[in-house]
């Protein structure tokens, strides 16, 4: 009897799930926006796509590797917002139309000329190339499939695309383009790669190990099995991770997954849809994925588990925080379900033996000289060279600190620390001090925290000097010591020199870059005149398009760049036009 009604209320619980899917769809309005370019579309990124700490909050479309490509108001609107910046999206553009959402198109080259003639007025007026312009409203009308600007490659941007987006208003939440009838040819079902399978709790084991285990997997066509199909053997409590990716017809380019779901004997015990979310919440992808897996491995799985500090909403049915148990001594046939945002869907079959959980620990966490971190509350450790700093929040679930301290390397001056490891995730921000070990007083102003990547080179943190310590705000577990950075930024220029002919020339192009701290700022005149240069850190270059401030005769250029630090650099050079 209690079978049948867990039954019925699993049941109940899927037909919500699916009338909800069917009422979401239908309150988005249909064939109301355009697809935003006149090529086939084909994407490069999906909505909800798990991304380096954010989801994606659009989807990508492909502009057959070149700029240049027309972008079109997706329906009638007014621009509300105009973003110029030299990373995230770079140049984009927001429209805001009557029937309460947002489209954005980030990325781009240029905009149209009385948009662009615009923002340049704006640039000069503050003398800054990274401005956020909000105009009057209404006083730049759109009309659907009117041109708005030219695809490009600005920002943070990995290759020419468009970003687009379409965005509740109210609150600027992200909602999936495909769900307004935005149509993308996609017959193809996800792909998995690989199951694993968490242990939930200390008293639990998969196929007798007390470890996370990864199984390899078969097949195609929206159906998959394991390798070997042998049965497992699941004691206690367990959790489940997919490593699995999207494609679209005509594209070998991997995508993200919409939904994914656990079926066991019959009943859905768990359901995760991304179709909507808050930027407030977008870092919080880092409590999905299995965070270790993708620093050591590179590889992405997701978790069914949810972790104590994950509040997202994406989350339908999810019986008991995403874990299973598996005590009772029956078979149990699984089924992991993932499904993408043309609901093409594909399979995962397997079957578990359960097994009861051990009434011992099987194997006891490894506490010595650790500290344990409750997420829900302020954590401090404070020693002799070093504090930690990390409000409540910055974890996602409670943790176990490790810390420790080595000798001096090349080019430090402090001991090295090892902050616990890098492979867990941070999500806020917590202050972190070194004390530094006989540092000049002439290089105190210069110096900063830095931090190992993967390739073992140092990176700056940033920091500031205050009492024998210096003090940073950082996000993330690593190895750190305090550097200091005196080598002024590099100028290189391009195409220009002391005393050349440019009259056959469009622009100057320069490229700067600083070997640690960053680049801060950077100015640039024309005969005493500042001049817009357009920024791209990723290329590291600057480019001036001559726009009527270049005179005939003689012109004296000024380039000025300073790092984080205070290093400033100096480039000038007589340029003539006849």
């Amino acid at each position: 009897m209690l079978q049948k009604s867990r039954q019925i209320f699993w049941l109940f619980i899927l037909l919500i799930i699916q009338s909800e899917a069917i009422l979401g769809q239908s309150a988005f309005p249909q064939n109301y926006f355009r697809i935003p370019i006149n090529i086939t579309p084909s994407l490069s990124g999906s909505f909800g796509e798990i991304r380096t700490n954010h989801f994606h909050s659009g989807i990508d479309f492909r502009t057959q590797s070149v700029e240049g490509k027309p972008v079109f108001a997706a329906a009638d609107g007014f621009v509300s917002r105009i973003r110029v910046s030299p990373i995230g999206f770079g140049k984009a553009i927001y429209i805001d139309h009557p029937n309460g959402f947002t489209t954005v198109y980030a990325h781009v080259r240029n905009f149209k000329a009385s948009i662009q003639q615009y923002i340049i007025n704006e640039q000069y007026k503050r003398e800054e190339f990274d401005v956020d312009l909000y105009p009057d409203k209404g006083s730049m009308a759109v009309k659907k499939g009117e041109i708005i600007a030219w695809s490009g490659n600005s920002g943070s941007s990995g290759g020419p695309h468009l970003h687009f987006e379409i965005r509740r208003t109210a609150g600027q939440i992200p909602v999936n383009p495909i769900l307004f009838g935005i149509k993308v040819a996609d017959k193809i079902s996800p792909i998995i790669q690989r199951l694993k399978i968490y242990p939930a709790d200390e008293f639990s084991s998969v196929n007798r190990i007390d470890a996370p285990q990864v199984f390899e997997v078969t097949g195609g066509n929206g159906q998959y099995r394991l390798i070997p199909e042998n049965s497992l053997v699941l004691s206690g409590r367990a959790a489940f991770g997919i490593q699995c990716f999207d494609m679209h017809n005509d594209s070998s380019l991997k995508l993200g997954i919409a939904k994914m779901e656990v079926v066991i004997n019959s009943q859905l015990v768990y359901s995760y849809i991304i179709d909507e979310f808050s930027f407030d919440e977008t870092r919080y992808v880092n409590a999905i994925i299995d965070y270790e897996e993708l620093i050591r491995n590179k590889r992405k799985f997701i978790q069914t588990r949810i972790l104590p500090n994950n509040p997202l909403k994406i989350y339908k049915g999810a019986y008991q925080n995403g874990t299973f148990d598996f005590s009772n001594p029956v078979h149990y046939q699984i089924q992991i379900v993932v499904t993408d945002s043309h609901s093409n869907q594909s399979v995962l079959n397997f079957k578990a033996t359960g097994d009861p959980a051990s009434p011992q620990r099987i194997s006891p966490p490894d506490t010595m000289g650790k500290k344990m971190f409750r997420f829900n509350q302020a954590n401090i450790i404070r020693e002799e060279r070093i504090v930690i700093e990390m409000p409540p929040l910055a974890l996602y679930e409670d943790s176990w600190i490790a810390l420790s301290e080595k000798n001096q390397e090349k080019g430090t001056f402090s001991k090295v620390f090892d902050v616990h490891n890098p492979t867990t995730p941070v999500h806020r921000s917590y202050i972190l001090r070194l004390k530094t070990n006989e540092m000049p007083e002439r290089l105190r102003a210069k110096a900063l925290i830095a931090s190992k990547n993967n390739e073992n080179n140092w990176g700056s943190e940033g920091g500031k000097f205050e009492n024998g310590w210096v003090e940073a705000t950082v996000r993330t577990f690593g190895t750190f010591a305090v550097m200091v950075d005196t080598i002024p930024p590099q100028i290189t220029t391009i195409n220009i020199q002391n005393g050349k002919d440019i009259s056959n020339q469009k622009e100057i192009r320069i490229k700067i870059k600083d070997n640690l701290s960053g680049i801060r700022a950077y100015h640039g005149t024309l005969n005493g005149q500042w001049v817009l240069m357009d920024y791209d850190p990723k290329n590291e270059l600057l480019v001036y398009v001559f726009d009527g401030r270049l005179k005939k005769g003689e012109n004296r250029f000024v380039l000025k760049v300073s790092d984080f630090v205070g290093n400033i650099s100096h480039y000038e050079a007589k340029l003539l036009k006849q």
